[in-house]
């Protein structure tokens, strides 16, 4: 009952989109699979045809996305591309199940790349589930897709470049940025640093989003941070303050409070690895990021059939995604026999060497935005840490009193991590909280298991799973496993 491909694609953004390139063009079969109705991930997103774009220059990584783009459009007639689809599991015998809106249904795949990306690192705090708090990236989609305001006084908090640029684009669309607040004293916002790092694109990118908030007089406050946001039916004011150099514990007695009706957080990013947890692939974890699958420079992870490119595998932006994606896709059809490994060399070469070049930008970067466990001392016993299942931290302490170690086991007392979003929302910051209150390591704390579904998905769509009826003409008491539901 299987479809069969050489090789799938979960993920349409930077990394999903190269890959498939270069496969295509070494001659395989590709099947791209992406939630989103167009491809293009969360920063080259295209603007649905409901909207329309209104003219103006492009920036930098606008001009990337629309090269990008060009070149995916030069292959999409040669590849089967199923949009708005979630991949639900992955199975050792190579089946890949997705389920889309009324319709499911399982690929086989003789290679799988997994670019899906990753996700806003969620930071608790009072008032964190008021309507008017929103991340960087939710914000970003308003302002790409719709041109919509989404507030109109903003405070932006955070750590990493991702919030200086999200406040210029609020700026430039008429939204007042009251202050971009940085947690850290991160050395990229030193000439010199910007100057050591000419020849990476990126430096540039951040020297120029700098260069724009001065233009625009956004004050950038460092070692500064959100504590609390007051409203009642959404955001009316905001309480931020200094937090100290080391790990950003916040000094409440100089808090300040402001009226607001938009608060802005980007924390840095967290790589999706349900599938590659859910594959049996081997992971690390990166202090103050989390956790990531494990891979060589040629995206091969421990198991031989599945690659990984992009954040989905170490948080690094689209540049760095672009170049892993163009290499998984040549090591995937070099694996498959379609192309020598001599022309395989020469085609990552380039890619290979830019990636080599980047890696220490990279670290830097990553090491200045990790998280800080200071920053948990802002959540107080009755905020709710899982939103879905609406536990509060006074019940996380309460398991802990109960002698529970680990996130699992925390999951089976409170409930915590068993909503639709599965651990996505509250399982970072209750990890780093875990090592905190039991002294212990991240491993010992470990993670939430991901089970299939890993994403919500009707009872309909499964019941109209494809070809399920030859399946259980063949075998009717095999055909729900087959299928994939397990």
């Amino acid at each position: 009952m299987n479809n069969t491909k050489n090789i799938v694609i979960i993920g349409g953004g930077p990394a999903g989109m190269a890959a498939t390139i270069e496969a295509v063009r070494a001659g395989a079969h590709c099947t791209l699979i992406d939630e989103a109705p167009l491809v293009g991930g969360q920063v080259y997103r295209q603007v649905s045809g409901h909207f329309q774009a209104i003219e103006k220059p492009l920036n930098a990584e606008q001009l990337r996305g629309k090269r990008l783009l060009a070149e995916f459009k030069e292959i999409a007639e040669h590849i089967e591309v199923l949009n708005s689809t979630s991949v639900l599991g992955i199975w050792k015998n190579h089946e890949v199940l997705w389920g889309s809106e009324g319709a499911s249904g399982v690929i086989n795949a003789d290679q799988l790349i997994i670019a899906s990306g990753a996700y806003e690192r969620p930071v608790p705090f009072p008032g964190w589930t008021l309507p008017g708090v929103m991340t960087a990236g939710g914000v970003k989609s308003f302002i790409k897709t719709m041109h919509v305001k989404p507030g109109l006084r903003a405070v932006v908090s955070g750590a990493g470049p991702l919030i200086i640029s999200t406040a210029n684009r609020l700026h430039e669309i008429g939204v007042e940025v009251i202050a971009v607040l940085e947690s850290g004293n991160p050395p990229w916002s030193s000439p010199s640093f910007l100057n050591e790092w000419t020849d990476v694109e990126y430096a540039k990118d951040i020297a120029d989003d700098l260069a724009e908030l001065k233009r625009n007089d956004i004050p950038l406050l460092f070692n500064h941070s959100v504590f609390e946001a007051h409203g009642m039916d959404e955001v009316s004011s905001v309480t931020y303050g200094p937090v100290d150099f080391q790990q950003w514990k916040p000094l409440k007695d100089q808090e300040i409070t402001i009226d607001a009706d938009l608060v802005v957080l980007g924390f840095g990013f967290i790589p999706n690895t349900e599938l590659s947890q859910l594959a049996g692939c081997q992971h690390e974890f990166y202090n103050g990021i989390g956790w990531f699958v494990s891979k060589d420079e040629l995206m091969q992870t421990s198991v031989p059939w599945i690659l990984s490119a992009g954040d989905s595998s170490k948080i690094g932006g689209a540049v760095l995604a672009e170049d892993e994606g163009r290499i998984a896709g040549i090591r995937a059809t070099e694996n498959l026999g379609l192309i020598s490994a001599y022309d395989a060399k020469n085609r990552y070469e380039k890619p290979l060497r830019r990636i080599r070049a980047f890696e220490t930008f990279r670290n830097t970067i990553n090491e200045a935005s990790a998280f800080r466990k200071g920053l948990l001392a802002l959540i107080t016993p009755d905020t709710l840490v899982c939103r879905c299942e609406e536990v509060a931290l006074s019940q996380v302490k309460e398991a802990i009193d109960h002698g529970i170690g680990d996130l699992q086991s925390l999951k089976l007392f409170t409930r915590l991590g068993m909503g639709s979003c599965q651990g996505r929302n509250c399982a970072p910051s209750m990890g780093e909280y875990l090592c905190h209150a039991l002294n212990r390591i991240p491993e010992e704390v470990g993670r939430i298991n991901p089970r299939p579904p890993v994403k919500p998905v009707t009872l309909g769509a499964l019941a109209q799973m494809a070809m399920a009826e030859k399946a259980i003409e063949s075998d009717s008491f095999d055909a729900i496993n087959r299928g994939g539901i397990q």
